[in-house]
């Protein structure tokens, strides 16, 4: 995410705008005060877009003020940014990483290199991500929450469906269950969701083939306005030898950008 962007969202804004609002609510104050809050439906915008502000359950948050100072939502605005928060309680900090992906304290700590294509995020690790295009402007998070292989993913197809087939040769199913909230979306538009949204990779980089199976319910798909958040399973096919097949969320026709999720 470019510095000039944060220059974009906050100019114009009252001179000491402070963030707050994380988990468990931070109040960004020094000492005990008692003061009334004005809340005069104060609204954000991003590149002239509305930005929905919403918590981490979906639930809408309203930016208040106190004596001329605005407050926000820390991790609304982090999100429409494309940036991870988190809140350290035990040294009293919001931190917010950039690049479009959360880089967790490990990494912090150890300087290994934010997630992508050569180092793509834990199954149960969470990305934001800044959808940009002609046809689609949205933010989103993005978690892949289970990812079973072979033999099980098989058990589970067929559970869902007597007739879903075995793998080809050579290959075997995963099967994913994903989450993706939609944290804000020019223009009010929805936004269609399905496993089209993700692409599968092999560990060499290569791109696997689309697979057709009846999937388990509920299956990912569906349109998702801001605030919502679709969450379900689907099916890819890797190399049964592959080690370490990956899935990519958001990327380019040329196959730029987007978020990466491993499926080990």
């Amino acid at each position: 995410m470019k510095k000039q962007q944060w220059k974009t969202l906050f100019s114009g804004m009252a001179a000491a705008v402070l963030l707050v609002g994380l988990i468990g609510g931070a109040y960004a104050a020094t000492g005990k005060r008692t003061a009334e809050l004005d809340y005069n439906d104060i609204k954000v915008t991003m590149n002239g877009q509305p930005v929905d502000l919403v918590d981490a359950n979906g639930t809408a948050v309203e930016p208040f003020a106190i004596d001329g100072t605005t407050y926000l939502p820390v991790r609304a605005v982090a999100s429409a940014l494309g940036l991870g928060v988190e809140w350290d309680a035990a040294a009293n900090t919001v931190k917010l990483t950039g690049g479009g992906a959360l880089v967790s304290d490990q990494q912090a700590q150890t300087g290994t290199e934010a997630y992508s294509r050569t180092n793509p995020a834990p199954v149960g690790t969470a990305q934001s991500i800044q959808i940009d295009t002609w046809s689609e402007k949205y933010n989103a998070s993005v978690v892949i929450l289970e990812a079973a292989r072979g033999a099980e993913a098989y058990r589970i197809l067929k559970e869902a469906n007597q007739f879903n087939s075995p793998a080809e040769e050579g290959m075997e199913y995963i099967v994913v269950k994903a989450r993706v909230s939609i944290n804000s979306v020019a223009e009010d538009k929805a936004v269609r969701l399905s496993q089209f949204s993700f692409d599968a990779y092999s560990s060499d980089n290569v791109e696997y083939d689309e697979v057709f199976t009846v999937d388990p319910s509920p299956a990912f798909s569906g349109n998702v306005f801001a605030g919502g958040t679709l969450e379900g399973y689907f099916t890819v096919q890797v190399s049964a030898s592959d080690k370490a097949p990956k899935l990519v969320f958001g990327a380019g026709y040329d196959g730029s950008g987007g978020i990466w999720f491993s499926l080990v």
